[in-house]
């Protein structure tokens, strides 16, 4: 039996008596902008969404329309459709890339065959008035990956995926998007770099990627490619190192990084789905192990060693530390930066009942990660300890031996 005190959740019943009074409708305010809108939708019933569309932008209303349409609020999503000519054209596009991605044949790709302009579902203030660059990835399920471009010319890429639950990855990007907001609450200079995820249905949705990013094998290649870079260490030092807003980038966002990594209880964290960004910004992709989830090799080698949910090798430190050489003062810096990952794991500690909307299963395991049954300083010694897991292991090397070998396989 679990000590956990009680959460105080429940789960509402959508659309329990079409009849039933709504008295409290009027204090139950539809915030499409919430980063938990997707889950806490059955908060409200048909009517009172189907009453605030007057009251939305064309980007608000896309923002509802999605939520609906994955969760199969059919009213909803044909109030919207007849009355907002914008997000029936979004959802026609999406249905007509949906059939390219299926189809996953590059010879009869003809983007063109898309109706413009429609609300780009990722970001919906985005309008998209052309779609190119169309390309089926050689990788599981063989996404489609293409370009699009508003009035201004400004570009996002896009992929479009089937085959795979994207439910889970848009929950971790919801609990990212709410770490970002109370680390600015509390003054804590750290960010957790994010992407959108849009899951369309059960087992498809569109990805929205971050720009101008660059997997962490990269540079690996160009350190092996380099005859003067003799590590992927030297590679990324001296990446980083180009320019100053990308040393203090990488540390920022490091922080992010390794506390979403441990909350989140990521895995399978091999150098393809952790990416460096052109202002040196790191981040997490791919969140299908996440909430104590591993892989098959994670199952496996954590039967012979400990496996650290957010792991990042002695390259990404040696980058932030820069051409330091003494090991007291490196010490001191590794010190300092334990002090700062704690500062933001305190921090979403204090706001720990905004993750809620997740559900009791979910944040059971947020609260359990977080550690709140313990006093500060014991909850500070265990994170510390995480902390030289994350640094220290030999799972890193296990890993990238083991994904080599993937890798030469599927090439």
């Amino acid at each position: 039996m679990s000590n956990m005190p009680d959460l105080g959740i429940n789960v509402p019943i959508h659309n329990t008596d079409e009849n039933e009074e709504d008295d409290d409708e009027s204090t139950n305010i539809v915030n499409v902008h919430d980063p938990f809108f997707l889950w806490g939708i059955f908060e409200h019933k048909d009517r009172a969404l189907i009453r605030a569309i007057g009251t939305l932008s064309d980007a608000d209303c896309s923002r509802l329309y999605w939520s609906c349409h994955y969760h199969k609020h059919n009213r909803v999503c044909q109030y919207v459709l007849d009355n907002n000519a914008p997000v029936c054209i979004a959802r026609d596009a999406i249905e007509k890339i949906s059939i390219m991605a299926k189809a996953a044949d590059s010879k009869s790709l003809d983007l063109s065959e898309i109706p413009v302009p429609f609300l780009l579902p990722t970001s919906p203030q985005f309008i998209v008035t052309e779609l190119r660059d169309g390309s089926i990835i050689p990788s599981k399920g063989k996404p489609l990956k293409f370009t699009v471009l508003d009035r201004e010319g400004n570009t996002k890429v896009c992929i479009y995926k089937h085959g795979d639950e994207l439910l889970q990855d848009a929950m971790c990007v919801a609990v990212m998007k709410e770490m970002n907001a109370i680390f600015k609450e509390e003054n804590v200079d750290a960010e957790v770099v994010l992407y959108e995820v849009l899951p369309v249905d059960k087992s498809e949705g569109l990805i929205e990627c971050v720009e101008n990013a660059h997997p962490f094998i990269e540079f690996k290649k160009t350190a092996s490619d380099n005859k003067d870079a003799t590590s992927s260490s030297d590679a990324l030092k001296t990446f980083i190192e180009k320019s100053p807003e990308r040393k203090g980038n990488l540390f920022r966002t490091f922080l992010g990084f390794v506390v979403s990594g441990i909350v989140l209880q990521l895995s399978d964290r091999h150098d393809d789905n952790i990416m460096i960004t052109e202002d040196g910004k790191i981040l997490h992709i791919d969140f299908g192990c996440a909430f104590g989830q591993q892989t098959k090799l994670e199952r496996l080698l954590g039967i012979f060693m400990d496996i650290p949910h957010s792991p990042f090798s002695e390259d990404v430190f040696i980058a932030m530390i820069g051409h330091e050489s003494d090991n007291e003062i490196i010490t001191q810096l590794w010190q300092t930066i334990k002090e700062h990952i704690w500062a933001c794991f305190n921090a979403i500690r204090l706001h720990k009942n905004r993750f809620k909307p997740l559900g009791e299963e979910k944040f059971k395991q947020l609260y359990d990660t977080l550690m709140v049954g313990l006093n500060d300083n014991d909850a500070r010694d265990a994170l510390y300890i995480e902390l030289e897991k994350c640094y220290n292991n030999r799972f890193n090397s296990a890993r990238a031996f083991y994904y080599k070998i993937q890798q030469n396989i599927v090439s």
